[in-house]
């Protein structure tokens, strides 16, 4: 079963994000990558360095989705998340071509990170109470039965082994304001981050990464849904009917 953010009309995606890390490539820092980039810039046709000119970054014409390329890493990131097999054909596209301009020996660590803000009142509910939205062991002890106040902010990060594998899952959550660009001076609306963060601790090889990837994925997804109560994931999906 799809995760609910590909599901609901409004998903809570901020953005998800692929990095592989590499040997560091000097090459790349001293020359443009113009191989490198005529073989992406029919989806990515912006192009332009880093802030730290260390790098480049190719983005597509809405800025949705972008190419960092560093002499150490690869990154891909979307705002714009319609699903797992478009972005890993993204991420696909993106390291043949790494590989084809500068031949790297091997991944030397490859992450994927999914960051949803959870947004109660983007699916109707006006007043929010939070035990009923989002799992009790996330929440720990905001969920103890007779807590009062509103809840402001909090931060929690934990670092768990996956079964079976010395890759690692990095969890940041907490209770947030909310605020667009245009509510910069007034208040914001309670939201809730959950940021998933899946890597390994070992070099891949090449030929294992994409399965690599597509674990962390799964892995993601049903996290996700662990995370969310049958109302706020009902909620979420009636907002796609």
């Amino acid at each position: 079963m799809n995760p609910v953010w590909e599901q609901s009309t409004h998903s809570p995606l901020l953005s998800v994000t692929c990095q592989v890390q590499v040997p560091m490539i000097l090459k790349i820092n001293q020359e443009l990558p113009a191989f490198f980039q005529e073989q992406l810039r029919k989806d990515y046709p912006l192009f332009q360095p880093t802030k730290d000119r260390q790098g480049y970054r190719l983005a597509s014409q809405d800025n949705d989705h972008e190419i960092r390329l560093l002499p150490d890493s690869l990154t891909v990131r979307t705002s714009h998340y319609t699903g797992w097999p478009p972005f890993q054909v993204q991420v696909s596209e993106a390291v043949r071509a790494l590989q084809a301009s500068y031949e790297p020996a091997f991944c030397a660590r490859a992450g994927l990170r999914f960051q949803s803000l959870l947004r109660p009142t983007l699916y109707g509910f006006t007043k929010i109470q939070w035990a009923a939205l989002i799992n009790a062991r996330v929440l720990g002890p905001f969920s103890l039965p007779g807590h009062k106040g509103q809840l402001q902010g909090s931060r929690h990060e934990v670092v768990v082994t996956l079964p079976a594998s010395t890759d690692r899952f990095r969890l940041t959550h907490g209770f947030v304001q909310y605020r667009d660009a245009k509510q910069a001076n007034q208040q914001g609306t309670p939201a809730y981050l959950l940021d998933q963060d899946y890597f390994t601790t070992q070099r891949v090889e090449w030929d294992t990464l994409m399965a690599t990837l597509d674990r962390f994925e799964q892995e993601a997804g049903q996290f996700f849904q662990l995370c969310v109560t049958d109302q706020f994931h009902q909620a979420m999906l009636a907002q796609a009917a």
